[in-house]
């Protein structure tokens, strides 16, 4: 049980620090540009184009063009439950220690978004900033520090993707207009957004519920035993 503690109140101090002023909103955007990155891929896999993406430190914007209404829906719906996976992913390549692996898959994802996607001013000085920070801690040899970095990443993603599901759920019943994906999907398909923001939120539980399991190494009969 003190595993479980100890997890328990790591995301809880992980989630504390991503509600912070700067460190907060920067560290967060981590979540925010792979939940775009899976609207772009899907937007990409169903023959749409991807317009821009921007970063901020509150809020997101992705602007993509499509022929049908099948790639819209799609792409719409992909966002949380591509950024849960990817969270679930990071955490067992963490409790790998593929740290230097993760470590450059990421520093690949910020330079393709920089060159290809990202196209406002917050979002580039975001990337061109951890990409400065990454080679200096590199330079310095302070490979302690990366790994750290690395891991803290993967449980701002992990707690990120259940806060933002159920955020996006009590948006999507509150003012069902202005729910982000949940709203353009009731657009789309005329099912209400709270039934997608319920979707989003039930999707997001399991994955982090999956991706603690992982931290702790167990297995998914452990509370049964």
């Amino acid at each position: 049980m003190t595993e479980i503690i100890q997890f328990v109140l790591l995301v809880l101090v992980i989630s504390f620090l991503t509600y912070l002023p700067i460190i907060g909103s920067y560290f967060s955007l981590f979540h925010t540009l792979i939940h775009e990155n899976g609207h772009a891929l899907a937007a990409k896999l169903t023959g749409g184009k991807v317009g821009t993406i921007s970063l901020f430190h509150s809020t997101e914007g992705l602007i993509t063009y499509h022929h049908h209404w099948a790639g819209k829906v799609i792409t719409a719906l992909a966002g949380y439950p591509f950024a849960s996976a990817v969270s679930v992913l990071y955490i067992w390549a963490v409790r790998q220690e593929w740290h230097l692996e993760i470590g450059i898959s990421l520093l690949l994802l910020l330079l393709f978004n920089l060159l290809f996607w990202v196209r406002n001013l917050y979002g580039w000085l975001w990337v061109l900033s951890t990409l400065v920070f990454t080679y200096f801690l590199w330079q310095q040899g302070y490979t302690t520090i990366l790994e750290y970095i690395v891991t803290g990443i993967g449980l701002v993603l992990l707690t990120q993707a259940l806060i933002s599901s159920w955020h996006i759920f009590v948006v999507s019943i509150k003012a069902s207009r202005y729910a982000g994906d949940a709203s353009s999907l009731a657009r789309y398909t005329f099912i209400p957004a709270p039934l997608w923001g319920l979707l989003f939120f039930f999707q997001g539980t399991i994955f982090f519920v999956a991706g603690s399991f992982v931290w702790l190494g167990k297995d998914f009969l452990f509370f049964l035993n």
